[in-house]
């Protein structure tokens, strides 16, 4: 209908100096099925609708107008912390020099047979085989895609959790993957590889943002977004290959995950401290050390 052929009780909803706006607001209104004209009125445009319409009409427009001023959710991030690549780079040189020594026999001693994960731990105890399997590798390409992996998922980790932390967390996680997996695998089957780190990496990290977002307001589908994102990243890169131990990666990603939520409980300025950092790059490095040495005994 034009506004000559509006009805005579008309009431004012809204006015604006622009025609652009009350048509905005009549489309709204015409949404939810509420007649309204634009008319000028002293020399500004004002929306009008019939009487009886006027108290839903002026509440549908309060309502969109509200909505449109409503806050945009900023996902809130950890604090960055710095020489995150220190974890990385040690990690390369630790995997890197383990390689050359299980490639030459170093100090006369089969390194692959002595330190691969297998399924009879759980009745032989060699419970070092759990960290010393993380440093051994089949092939020059299976090292380096946990290289290149790990590197990544290491840093990113450690830019929010501190490198001593986030590397010592990531060992513990894929302890606790490897464990799993040597509980349940066969006892004649071997597994070897730093993958179960990798993902043990991906979990932290996934469950660590996920419980960031747990202290917003999103609604639970938006929060479970990093959780999300983290199986799609598991299912895509760690269920290739015939010789993929996948159980290892999804352990990895699994006890990574418990670790994150537990991380996430954390005031983060407590990965400031200089003193956690230095303690818990230090556990890391000697557990590895101490696995080797009880793996030569």
């Amino acid at each position: 209908m034009t506004p000559e052929d509006a009805p005579s009780n008309l009431v004012e909803v809204f006015r604006s100096l622009r025609m652009p706006d009350c048509d905005q607001q009549t489309l709204i209104l015409s949404a939810v099925g509420i007649h309204s004209w634009t008319v000028v009125r002293g020399g500004v445009f004002v929306v009008v609708v019939p009487e009886e319409s006027a108290a839903l009409a002026i509440r549908h427009l309060t309502e969109v107008a509200q909505e449109s001023r409503a806050p945009v959710h900023i996902p809130k991030l950890p604090k960055l912390q710095p020489r995150a690549w220190t974890g990385s780079i040690l990690y390369v040189l630790v995997m890197m020099a383990v390689a050359y020594a299980a490639g030459i026999d170093a100090l006369g001693f089969d390194w692959l047979e002595a330190g691969a994960l297998h399924g009879g731990i759980p009745t032989t105890h060699e419970w070092w085989r759990v960290i010393t399997a993380l440093t051994l590798h089949a092939d020059v390409g299976h090292l380096l895609s946990n290289l290149a992996f790990g590197t990544v998922f290491g840093f990113l980790a450690s830019r929010a959790l501190g490198g001593g932390v986030a590397w010592a967390s990531i060992l513990i996680g894929a302890m606790m993957g490897n464990g799993l997996d040597a509980i349940v695998m066969p006892t004649e089957q071997r597994s070897l590889g730093a993958s179960t780190a990798v993902f043990a990496a991906l979990g932290i990290l996934s469950a660590y943002a996920w419980s960031l977002e747990t202290e917003s307001n999103l609604r639970w589908a938006k929060r479970l977004g990093p959780l999300i994102a983290g199986v799609i990243l598991l299912g895509f890169l760690g269920a290739g290959g015939e010789r993929t131990d996948v159980i290892a990666h999804v352990t990895g990603f699994f006890s990574g995950c418990v670790l994150g939520v537990a991380l996430g409980k954390i005031p983060e300025r407590r990965f400031d401290s200089p003193a956690l950092q230095l303690a818990a790059g230090a556990f890391t490095i000697a557990a590895i050390a101490a696995a080797w040495l009880c793996a030569m005994r």
